[in-house]
């Protein structure tokens, strides 16, 4: 339900429709995550991985003299368009696709400065591209490692970023593992910092929660104290790590709502399958 009701409002906000896996031949799956590594200062090698919208994964590696790899992003994406050298390796789980396309169409460019950071180390660049309703690209720069370092410090592009160092390690990982050469990535934060809620006011808390049911509505929850003292240590040792994906939730979900001595609301917190829920998307917990 949660991921039907996205989808709908994806069509509303952007007239940009998410084609269905099995495209036809006339309608082939347009990229919409790619990464690559030019190496040109002591070789001549290009590395490539990118993912379409229908998950299917591929990779191309060669001599750039050979492959004749192109400079900007728009011949990039022609190139990969057209090209008969890619390898396919795999094709995306439907859940995993699903979260990288909510990601990919609410990335937004919040980069730093491109700085310098060795010299001789490559170039790894890596991609997010949506498409607007005319079929026009729009391309978001995630990260840049190697020569120079560039990160989007958004947690879509962040959360893209980890996607495509995790599905292609053998693009990413000179230029990106080196010392300094490599964007620093999501910043782990704990839960109740992420929250805004005082890990002592919580404790003393009375503490309400429930199931959220798309069809039922709230159902709550009678919490014993061992319920208590698990959610508490939930949010006491949690940490946030990166973001899952944009997906609105409108059921399947616990909610828990903290009050004080005086019935005053002082936090909540909503899980799912074992992820946090913000306004935003659904989040990655850890525990130290």
């Amino acid at each position: 339900m949660r991921k039907l009701f996205f989808i709908f409002v994806l069509i509303l906000m952007t007239g940009m429709i998410i084609p269905a896996a099995g495209s036809t031949e006339e309608d082939t799956p347009r990229i919409i995550l790619y990464t690559y590594y030019r190496q040109m200062g002591w070789g001549d090698r290009v590395q490539i991985g990118c993912v379409d919208e229908d998950g299917v994964i591929r990779t191309l590696t060669g001599s750039d003299s050979d492959l004749k790899w192109p400079y900007k992003p728009e011949e990039q994406l022609e190139y990969l368009s057209q090209t008969d050298k890619l390898t396919a390796e795999g094709t995306m789980e439907y859940n995993d696709l699903f979260s990288v396309k909510s990601l990919v169409y609410s990335v937004e460019d919040q980069g730093s400065k491109t700085v310098p950071a060795a010299n001789d180390a490559g170039t790894e660049k890596s991609y997010a591209v949506r498409y607007s309703k005319d079929g026009t690209p729009e391309f978001i720069l995630l990260g840049v490692s190697g020569d120079d370092v560039f990160e989007n410090q958004d947690p879509n592009a962040q959360s893209l970023y980890r996607t495509l160092r995790l599905r292609f390690p053998g693009v990413t990982s000179y230029a990106y593992d080196s010392l300094g050469m490599g964007p620093h990535g999501f910043d782990p934060v704990p839960v109740a910092d992420f929250i805004g809620l005082n890990i002592l006011a919580a404790s003393a808390a009375e503490i309400k929660g429930g199931l959220i049911d798309c069809e039922e509505g709230y159902i709550p929850r009678e919490m014993t104290e061992d319920d208590k003292a698990e959610l508490l240590s939930f949010i006491k040792n949690g940490i946030v790590t990166g973001k899952a994906d944009c997906v609105i939730s409108t059921g399947g979900m616990y909610s828990y709502a903290f009050y004080d001595s005086e019935e005053k609301l002082i936090g909540t917190i909503d899980l799912e399958d074992g992820l946090l829920i913000k306004g935003d998307g659904h989040y990655y917990i850890d525990f130290k």
